[in-house]
């Protein structure tokens, strides 16, 4: 499964096993929590899919910080 979340596509699935949160037995999926491009059923799905999904949890987090740091006032020089 790809890391990056597509418009229009499945964006309640867990992006290592697919399962959904509207599946039968309902899994409640977590974000990554430090890029929050996809989610997880679960911390064996969210490791098993950890060297896969790194470089571009590692890009997008460092985008949220730099938007956290300028939406406090500052200007991009």
């Amino acid at each position: 499964m790809s890391c990056i979340a597509v418009d229009g596509g499945p964006a309640d699935v867990c992006a290592n096993c697919g399962k959904g949160s509207d599946d039968e037995g309902g899994v409640k999926l977590r974000d990554c929590t430090a890029c929050r491009l996809v989610k997880y059923c679960g911390v064996d799905c969210q490791g098993a899919h950890r060297k896969r999904h790194k470089r571009a949890c590692k890009q997008r987090a460092a985008e949220l910080k730099d938007e956290q740091l300028y939406g406090q006032g500052h200007e991009r020089p």
